[in-house]
């Protein structure tokens, strides 16, 4: 299922600049989460850390920091995903910051033509003010790659497509410019 990216009607700041966290995955805390399930969202987090990377290369205004860098920046600073988020984009004198966390990556198994498993990806953002912590834009991509056959309605997706199979990181770049070109903040010139 997808969702456009919701805004809330109060009044924000503008948003000049941008801080893009590294990609984080969602590990269930109960323990449910096995081995080959996180290396696949391990995975997942790495091909959409270079996603974002391209989609916002040409914008100024965005930086996109990497692991280590996020690291440096909070390495005595022990608190929630929320509040290190909001003191990196204090230190570097960010409007907003993005966080985005995947919670499925599976990659296609067959090729073009012939899958015995479709690709499947779903992640969530939110774009916070650094200053008041609250969320500008948030939203989420969920979608499994189905056949013309099982999903009639998706003929304009399977035609974009070329009726091809696409691998999960073609879906996962797909979920991005759909859901943050939705995003006035996030939307790429």
């Amino acid at each position: 299922m997808q969702q456009s990216p919701t805004a809330p009607t109060e009044q924000y700041p503008i948003v000049r600049t941008v801080i893009v966290l590294p990609v984080e995955t969602l590990v269930s805390s109960d323990d449910q989460t096995n081995l080959n399930e996180a290396q696949k969202l391990a995975r997942g987090a790495e091909t959409m850390n270079r996603l974002l990377a391209d989609y916002f290369a040409e914008m100024d205004s965005v930086k996109v920091i990497t692991a280590e860098q996020k690291k440096v920046l909070v390495s005595n600073y022990k608190a929630s995903r929320s509040a290190q988020a909001r003191e990196i984009g204090q230190q570097l004198k960010s409007d907003a910051i993005l966080l985005t966390t995947i919670n499925r990556y599976i990659e296609r198994q067959g090729n073009e033509y012939s899958v015995h498993q479709p690709a499947s990806v779903a992640f969530d953002f939110k774009l916070m003010a650094t200053e008041s912590g609250r969320t500008i834009c948030s939203g989420f991509f969920d979608e499994s790659q189905k056949s013309l056959f099982e999903n009639l309605f998706s003929f304009s997706g399977a035609m974009r497509r070329k009726f091809k199979w696409i691998t999960a990181s073609d879906l996962a770049a797909e979920g991005i410019r759909k859901r943050f070109d939705a995003c006035p903040q996030l939307h790429q010139p």
